[in-house]
């Protein structure tokens, strides 16, 4: 039994789900002042950096991203995570460098950590210092750890530290 082919529109659906996942949790947070606090494993690293959302909130979207992404197609999955590490707005590949923290098969990991650790926002290169840990069974050691160890932002460098540390 083949596969059935994916249309432009079917893609393009797929894409508006991702988004709408980042959307509407975002919109949630805002409208309801999230205030809760990081669990105690997330403490260290979420004190290092002026997240736009909570932490924990920020977790679960990247989860939740992670998870849309097992289910897509392999290549609708790359087009979607490439599109939203190319998108102008730095909360879109912030929960997608949390996403890529979360082992699931992804074509374009290598790449899109590699992309993600030259990131302009500091936040986005070191939640890719995680990734970039978690996923190094899978895709081996592409330097980008430690790359990320000479980062001239003290809390990429600190995060990359905690992500080699264990």
């Amino acid at each position: 039994m083949s596969k059935p082919k994916s249309s432009p529109a079917r893609s393009g659906k797929s894409l508006a789900r991702l988004r709408a996942i980042l959307k509407s949790a975002t919109l949630a947070v805002i409208a309801g002042g999230a205030t809760a606090s990081p669990g105690p494993a997330h403490a260290e690293v979420a004190s290092m950096s002026q997240a736009v959302v909570d932490t924990d909130d920020l977790e679960e979207l990247a989860h939740q991203l992670a998870a849309r992404l097992t289910e897509l197609p392999a290549l609708e999955a790359v087009g979607a995570t490439a599109e939203l590490a190319t998108s102008i707005d730095p909360h879109e590949r912030l929960v997608l460098a949390g996403a890529l923290a979360w082992v699931f098969p992804l074509a374009s990991d290598d790449v899109l950590l590699a992309h993600l650790a030259d990131d302009p926002d500091p936040r986005v290169r070191a939640a890719i210092a995680r990734a970039a840990w978690a996923r190094q069974r899978a895709i081996g050691d592409t330097g980008i750890l430690h790359r990320l160890l000479g980062d001239a932002d003290p809390d990429v460098r600190a995060a990359a530290w905690l992500a080699v540390r264990g």
